[in-house]
């Protein structure tokens, strides 16, 4: 994998690091804003401590289902989480996507948090995608804060 397949998306939210931590470890929370837009979260499996999976799925309001996977490698609450990333079925073809890896930095910032996200991918497509996917999601991130 090299850096140019790589997603870094910064973002400023009025909250403290601690809310915007369980906005991302609250299953409750989670399935409020988690996935782009114009999908919903359905979560299967949370089991959060180092070493835990989850499952979940996003649905689309055309009906499309994307499952995913992962597992949580690094919990340092509020500030760092680390987990892998892998989708159930990649791209219709019927088998797994690469396992990939997502590190979630908060720290506070002026007025807030920041939250930095990074997502190591395995090519300019798969970057693409989900720049996309994630910064649609974190517009409903920000909208679950009233921002």
């Amino acid at each position: 994998m090299t850096d140019t397949a790589t997603v870094i998306i910064k973002k400023t939210f009025a909250c403290s690091p601690q809310v915007l931590w369980e906005a991302w470890t609250d299953r409750a929370q989670m399935v409020q804003w988690y996935g782009p837009e114009n999908h919903t979260t359905e979560i299967h499996e949370m089991d959060f401590r180092e070493g835990g999976n989850y499952r979940l799925t996003m649905h689309s309001d055309r009906g499309q289902q994307y499952r995913l996977r992962g597992t949580f490698i690094t919990i340092d609450q509020p500030k760092k989480l680390v987990m892998t990333w892998q989708w159930e079925e990649w791209l219709n073809t019927g088998i797994p996507g690469p396992e990939t890896v997502v590190t979630v930095d908060i720290r506070s910032a002026s007025g807030g948090s920041e939250m930095t996200l990074t997502h190591v991918l395995p090519d300019a497509e798969s970057q693409t995608l989900h720049d996309q996917g994630w910064n649609s999601s974190f517009k409903k991130l920000e909208k679950f804060f009233g921002q």
